[in-house]
């Protein structure tokens, strides 16, 4: 997060940055999206260390700060080069100015996107039951959780097994997990 001075500096310069940044976007062609510009880059400078913007704040040239020069070139790359984070971001779609819109016949598509978080859950949910049934033993039970329900590193582990042991555990954990939910047999 950025210091209160660099905040207020911001405040105090907006206005001048966007002055700078309507120009450099109406040589760039894109005059209407000065302000997206603008914000945009401040957007990327504020989630720079705090102490690189209080650096840029107290240096001064010329009149002005290194955090000034450095605002305007950002606003000119991004302007200008068709390579930056602004304009690759916001490409604008290839279009012929001959085309009226009104008169496209263009088919609405019901946007019924899949809740593939609620999926993931639910696939969850079923491992975990699964993996409740088994009835394994204590090691086997605690090998599995770290891995896969706590996520935990097997070089963290904390146990008298060796990392070979508890990739072998693992996995066949894993493998009657995977062969109860498919029906398999498991003996």
């Amino acid at each position: 997060m950025a210091s209160e001075a660099v905040n207020n500096y911001i405040t105090k310069r907006y206005e001048r940055w966007l002055d700078y940044s309507l120009y450099h976007c109406g040589l760039a062609g894109i005059s209407d999206e000065a302000t997206d510009v603008l914000n945009e880059v401040i957007c990327s400078l504020l989630q720079k260390k705090s102490r690189l913007l209080d650096k840029l704040l107290e240096t001064k040239r010329n009149g002005y700060t290194e955090l000034d020069f450095f605002v305007l070139k950002m606003i000119k790359l991004n302007a200008s080069s068709p390579t930056s984070q602004y304009r690759s971001r916001y490409k604008p779609l290839p279009v012929d100015d001959n085309v009226d819109y009104s008169r496209l016949d263009i088919e609405d598509i019901s946007d019924e996107s899949e809740d593939r978080n609620a999926e993931i859950l639910d696939k969850l949910h079923i491992v975990r039951e699964t993996f409740e049934s088994l009835n394994l033993g204590t090691t086997a039970t605690r090998v599995f959780e770290y891995r896969f329900f706590h996520d935990g590193n097997f070089s963290e582990w904390e146990g008298p097994e060796t990392l070979k042991q508890l990739y072998e555990i693992y996995n066949g954990v894993q493998e009657l997990i995977r062969k109860k939910i498919n029906g398999n047999s498991l003996f």
